[in-house]
């Protein structure tokens, strides 16, 4: 038996994926909360999983609203039995964090501890966790589990739901046992933002604040790209180099009306003008305060490299859109901007920028999930919504100097 402190000795995502490719043909997930932070990092996985033979069934409990209505839209996409588990009752909640494979022969594995199936919980987190080859000697710990799951799978158990078809999920989204990814985000933001200055259950401040002090700026030296700005502007430099990584980050872009004939480019800008917040210390500050670089950065392009073209998938809504380009046009399409072309296609041929209609992404924000380079989540909101991820925002800027240009804005 292994003792995992995660992230000090190891990732139980890593551990995971691993265990995986090895002679297990079951999967059996059993997680209180699921993201798309961490069903989309092990997507790969999961997919090479079943393309060999394997089976995947997931227990999943959607209290406090730390399940996203697209993680179970992906999950239903990828498991051959899903359940919902859930106890009507306040004092009753579905915590449960087991992982399971096992074969025919027979041999299992099992973990378990407090890794939610969460980007954080198998990845980034502060989590413990054991995990072990069954033996005869915790044969019995097997069987326990086994047991609970035939309890979760019993159709007279009416604490666990199978779901079938994606209008159970759709339901569970209209009684807001789910709720989307940028939902949960922004409610978490804003009632953190709200907390109350004094109630009967707050901490009592025994000490003042000392206001007006600020720690003095760290002076860089950039090492990164020169990027040339617009006419009659000094030409700004990147504080860090521009490469390619996996790291997890949300950025969400003003569509307006769009451009092409299709109505599916989104500019992407080279640098921005910092409308509030800050980008001190991100990959995205420049030698000069307030400019910022543009969007085309987030996806690991170099704004000056306009040779580049890359290709990335999205994933909406439980499905991927392989495909959507990113590039830079020339001659008379050229407007100094790169363009993310939102025409990738579903394995059915559906295409993302036609989902909800031919026009269905103009005057929306769309919002961005870095999962690897190539490959985002993404969330579309009304523009009403503008006000609030702007205040969520740890940096927002425009894609020119203008007041009316568009917004983008890291998170």
């Amino acid at each position: 038996m292994i003792m995992l402190n995660q992230p000090f000795n190891g990732q139980l995502g890593e551990i995971l994926i691993d265990k995986m490719a090895g002679s297990y043909n079951k999967l059996t997930i059993l997680s209180a909360f699921a993201k798309n932070s961490g069903v989309l990092r092990l997507k790969p996985a999961l997919e090479q999983f079943k393309s060999a033979g394997g089976r995947i069934e997931a227990f999943i409990g959607v209290d406090a609203h730390g399940t996203s209505y697209e993680a179970v839209l992906n999950l239903f996409e990828l498991c051959d039995e899903l359940y919902i588990v859930h106890s009507e009752s306040p004092s009753t909640t579905f915590h449960s964090k087991v992982y399971m494979l096992s074969n025919d022969i027979p041999e299992k594995w099992i973990a378990g501890g407090s890794n939610n199936l969460t980007g954080g919980g198998l990845w980034t987190n502060f989590e413990s966790a054991t995990y072990f080859d069954v033996t005869q000697e915790t044969e019995n710990c097997v069987n326990e589990l086994e047991n609970l799951i035939i309890r979760y799978k019993d159709p007279a158990y009416d604490c666990s739901k199978l779901i079938t078809a994606k209008e159970d999920i759709d339901e569970l989204l209209a009684e807001d046992y789910l709720r989307s990814e940028m939902r949960i985000q922004m409610t978490a933001r804003t009632e953190g933002q709200r907390r109350p200055a004094n109630t009967a259950n707050q901490q009592v401040r025994l000490f003042g604040t000392q206001n007006g002090i600020r720690l003095p700026r760290l002076t860089q030296q950039p090492t990164g790209t020169v990027i040339r700005n617009r006419r009659g502007q000094a030409d700004v430099q990147a504080i860090m180099p521009i490469i390619a990584n996996n790291d997890s980050e949300r950025m969400w872009f003003e569509t307006r009306s769009l451009t092409g004939g299709s109505r599916n480019i989104l500019d992407l800008s080279k640098l921005g003008t910092v409308t509030s917040g800050t980008a001190a210390g991100t990959r995205y500050e420049t030698d000069t305060e307030s400019i910022i670089l543009g969007g085309v950065a987030f996806f690991d392009v170099d704004p000056e490299d306009t040779e580049t073209e890359k290709t990335i998938t999205v994933n909406y809504n439980g499905i991927d859109y392989e495909e959507c380009v990113i590039k830079f046009p020339t001659g008379d399409r050229s407007n100094g901007s790169w363009r993310l072309q939102l025409k990738g296609k579903s394995s059915t041929g559906q295409k993302i920028h036609t989902v909800g209609g031919t026009e269905w992404l103009r005057f929306k924000i769309v919002v961005f999930e870095k999962i690897r380079t190539d490959y985002y989540g993404i969330s579309v909101l009304d523009e009403d919504q503008l006000a609030q991820l702007e205040s969520q925002s740890r940096v927002v800027a425009t894609n020119g100097s203008a007041v009316d240009s568009k917004k983008y804005g890291l998170l």
